[in-house]
């Protein structure tokens, strides 16, 4: 388990409840005909770039009702998964205001509900096409039950060992649940696009927190290469963004992650080789830099 600090409702109104098939917008579907996309089979023009540099921000998700409410889990029927907070979603939009000027080009979250919820808030803010918001299972959660059940023991062997994409969404897909149970949640943000799969690849369950951080490390590292070029915005969990900083600085031992705290990481290219810049032929990556200080972006660490 960590050992350091990682610091809804349906939309009624006077109107009624708010529909959120009002709110969601189609999502085209490929020739196959199935809503499960992969490896961006939905998304626009996925792949390298030939800009001068290029931006990746590892952001954890807002504040979450079960922090808000120290019994949520008691009486939750999906004690794994709570959403955020009217704080958390403030935070979110507020997050999404930051990035802004960032020219971001895709945001990619974990599949949990409050990271779905961040990022809705954050894509809406943008104004983000349909096929830039994509879910990747490999950011998830770290999957200890004694994190995900919050000590309900009558939950635990219900799901036994089973993998966690049989009993995330009670036996649905992602698309059927954003359709579904979550879809009240994300209409919250006003979004009027789905988030897509991108990868759908689930951890191993039950997990250890080593192996998840190996899997947030390998996953960052995936993402900047599939991305090459692209500003990318990833809505995760406070483990993923000790992962990212410890991938640019191992000495630091991270202890505080804030509230949609981020890490961002740089890199630019080198110039173009003899005869390249006539050739139209862009010059090498350089290096990945993590670009900020501790406590400066949300995300507190010190050397021992």
């Amino acid at each position: 388990m960590a050992l350091f600090r990682f610091c809804c409702p349906c939309l009624d109104s006077e109107e009624g409840v708010i529909s959120p098939s009002a709110v969601l917008e189609p999502l085209v579907t490929g020739t196959t005909g199935s809503r499960t996309l992969t490896k961006g089979e939905n998304s626009i023009d996925v792949g390298p770039a030939d800009s001068a540099e290029q931006n990746v921000y590892v952001v954890r998700h807002g504040h979450r009702q079960d922090e808000e409410d120290d019994c949520w889990h008691v009486h939750a029927s999906r004690p794994w998964d709570p959403p955020l907070s009217t704080k958390g979603r403030q935070q979110a939009r507020e997050a999404g205001q930051l990035f802004k000027e960032k020219n971001i080009d895709y945001v990619l979250t974990s599949p949990f509900l409050r990271c779905l919820q961040t990022s809705a808030e954050i894509v809406d803010e943008l104004g983000l096409a349909q096929g830039r918001w994509l879910v990747v299972w490999p950011m998830c959660e770290l999957c200890d039950p004694r994190l995900l059940l919050a000590g309900r023991d009558d939950v635990k062997p219900v799901l036994g060992k089973r993998p966690i994409r049989e009993w995330m969404w009670d036996g649905q897909s992602m698309d059927q649940a954003v359709e579904g149970m979550l879809a009240p949640e994300l209409a919250h943000s006003g979004v009027r696009i789905r988030p897509e799969m991108w990868s759908d690849n689930p951890p191993t369950y039950p997990e250890k927190l080593d192996g998840a951080l190996k899997r947030y490390e390998k996953q960052i590292k995936g993402i900047c290469k599939d991305f090459a070029g692209r500003n990318v915005l990833v809505v995760t969990h406070g483990e993923a963004l000790r992962a990212a900083v410890n991938m640019h600085d191992t000495r630091a031992s991270v202890y505080e992650v804030r509230h949609t705290g981020y890490v961002p990481l740089h890199r630019e290219r080198k110039p173009a080789p003899a005869g390249g810049s006539s050739s139209g032929k862009p010059g090498a990556w350089g290096p990945w830099n993590m670009v900020c200080t501790s406590g400066q972006t949300g995300v507190m660490w010190s050397y021992a």
